[in-house]
């Protein structure tokens, strides 16, 4: 069982995407000392572990999902919170929604129907060469995210993870790097809670699955 809470922070602004960078960076200055905020250690270096505090925008508002141990650890820092400060503008916070889940992941004998509310970012320095010469076989890649998702959790993956997609590509700059990512649809027999996000750079809401009703 997962414990997720979710908190969207209410203001008057509107924000995009690329403001998930900056609101984890505005949470890493507040608390440099515990790395479940940003998973970077005291000299900066980034930690490889599933990241149980994960920002995004929803809607055009901020959102905060904590995960497991993180998930009480949030609630009692960011209802803390009367303002924010991103991007050196401090914004007031009108109000804050808070919503709490206990949520199961696991492998299905039923398929289920997904897509990605966020770009899936499933390139990486060792499959990049597969990718451009056209034996990068995506579904295997996600089937390999979706088992990491897994471990991070210390969930067991009873039996054999499938996965089916169709991807349509797209492209970005993320700390100004170039970078393939993918949105579409794809069917798994494994039961995905939403709002947690598969592949790179998840801590800042990429790879974000919603299922298809």
């Amino acid at each position: 069982m997962i414990k997720k809470t979710v908190i969207y922070m209410i203001t008057e602004e509107k924000f995009r995407k690329r403001d998930t960078e900056k609101l984890r960076g505005y949470f890493l200055k507040l608390h440099r000392e515990n790395s479940l905020f940003h998973n970077h250690e005291k000299d900066s270096t980034s930690i490889y572990r599933m990241p149980l505090i994960q920002y995004k925008v929803v809607k055009n508002q901020l959102c905060v999902v904590g995960l497991s141990k993180a998930s009480r650890m949030i609630i009692e820092e960011f209802l803390k919170l009367k303002t924010l400060n991103i991007n050196g503008k401090e914004i007031k916070i009108q109000s804050a929604q808070l919503q709490y889940y206990e949520e199961e992941m696991f492998v299905d004998t039923q398929l289920h129907e997904y897509k990605f509310r966020s770009m899936w970012l499933p390139i990486t320095q060792r499959n990049y060469h597969g990718y451009k010469n056209g034996t990068l076989n995506l579904n295997k890649v996600l089937q390999n995210n979706i088992l990491t998702n897994f471990k991070g959790f210390n969930i067991q993956a009873e039996n054999r993870i499938m996965v089916s997609g169709k991807f349509r590509e797209a492209q970005l700059v993320l700390k100004n790097k170039k970078m393939i990512g993918f949105y579409g649809e794809f069917v798994s027999n494994v039961v995905l809670p939403e709002l947690i996000g598969i592949g790179q750079h998840r801590s800042i809401g990429y790879g974000d699955v919603v299922k298809i009703t």
